[in-house]
This record gives structure tokens, sequence and C-alpha cells, in this order.
């Protein structure tokens, strides 16, 4: 009976641990507030860099609300040897897919990109036949000293860089755009952009900041 007791616990100790090391594994590296016209709408979260071996996964998830327009984006990169191996991103509004768009390495140097949701069903397939060794997402990671181009997840297109001055950096976007992205000590502070019509402003929470624990 003794016995069966220690079973359990050790059982349920090994439980706890996995669910322990799950939590973990999903915690949020930075935080950001999503504000539109000086008024916070939401948050973006930046998932910690789970480098293995030779891969590396960036995450990004956000989640904002503005009157009755209810979104959720969030995009996935996953690299392999330095080099993009596939990549997602998806926009939600009001519970129902607008928007995703799916990155596959085809080849040694191709990829495959397809679009799928409302705003997708008449783009076609896009082929490109170039590496990639950075992302969209990246640029909430680290800042891209001597980075000329980014390629967009959402997109499928790759994307110019400028520095425009110390630690400020212009990210001209396909749709005839530009996000702005702001660091300090290599850490991204603020990015200014625009995503479903709205310019939105994304500022990171020092509060919230959890990079340095």
């Amino acid at each position: 009976m003794y016995a069966n007791y220690i079973m359990m616990r050790v059982k349920w100790i090994m439980v706890f641990g996995v669910m322990m090391v799950t939590a973990a594994g999903l915690k949020a590296q930075n935080s950001y507030n999503v504000i539109v016209a000086g008024r916070t709408i939401g948050s973006l979260k930046v998932f910690d860099d789970k480098a293995q071996n030779n891969t590396k996964e960036h995450r990004i998830e956000s989640d904002f609300k503005v009157m009755f327009y209810k979104g959720k984006y969030s995009t996935q990169a996953n690299y392999e040897d330095g080099k993009l191996l596939s990549a997602t991103c998806a926009h939600h509004v009001n519970g129902d897919l607008k928007e995703k768009t799916l990155t596959k390495s085809a080849a040694k140097s191709s990829y495959e990109v397809s679009f799928s949701g409302e705003d997708g069903e008449e783009k076609p397939r896009i082929t490109l036949n170039e590496p990639i060794v950075s992302t969209i997402t990246s640029l909430y990671y680290k800042e891209p000293v001597n980075i000329s181009a980014v390629y967009s997840e959402r997109y499928g297109k790759m994307c110019t860089v400028k520095k425009l001055s110390e630690g400020r950096y212009g990210v001209s976007l396909p749709d005839g755009k530009q996000g702005i992205y702001l660091y300090k000590n290599g850490l991204c502070q603020e990015v200014k952009t625009d995503l479903a019509g709205f310019k939105l402003r994304i500022v990171l929470n020092e509060n919230k900041n959890v990079s340095g624990l």
C-alpha cells in the first residue's frame, strides 16, 4: 500500500514536471502594448527563441480590439542552419480567418508561398528563388544591423530595410507603406506600422518585459 502511494507520488511529480516544462516553453520573451490613437487596444507577445542544435523558432502573437473589430495576428518562422525552413502567418477577424500565408522551402534556394482565407482566394501561388535568412518577425528578436532586406511572412515577398538613424530602421512593405522599428541596446522598443487599415504603435511594456529574468 505504501509502495502504491510512493508510485502515485512519483507519477504526479513527473506529470507536474512535464507541465512546468511545457509552460516554460510557452513563456513570452517580451510583451508589447498595441496602441491606436493613444489608446491601448491589445498586446503583442514575442516568444522565446527556441534554439536547438542547428534549428530555431521565432513566434509572435497579437490580440487587439477596436470597437466591433476583434483581431488576432500571429506568425511563426522556423530556421535550419541559418536559413528559413518554413513560415506561417495568420490573421483572424471576429473569430474568422481573414488571411493566411504559408511559406515552405521547396528546394535548395527556393520557396513556395500559398495563400488562403477570405483575402487569399484570388492570390496565386508564388515561387521565390532566393535564400531567406531573416523575416519581419526576426525584427522583434534582433536589431537588423547590416541587413538590407527581410522576408514578409504575410505578403510572401522581400522587403527592403534602410537605416534611418541610430537605432531606427524603415522597412518598405509590398503595399507601399513603411514600418518603422526603433531599438535601444539591440532590443526592439517600438514599431510603427499599419494593419487592417489601422495605424498602430507597438510599444515595449517594460513592466512585463521578462527577457532579463
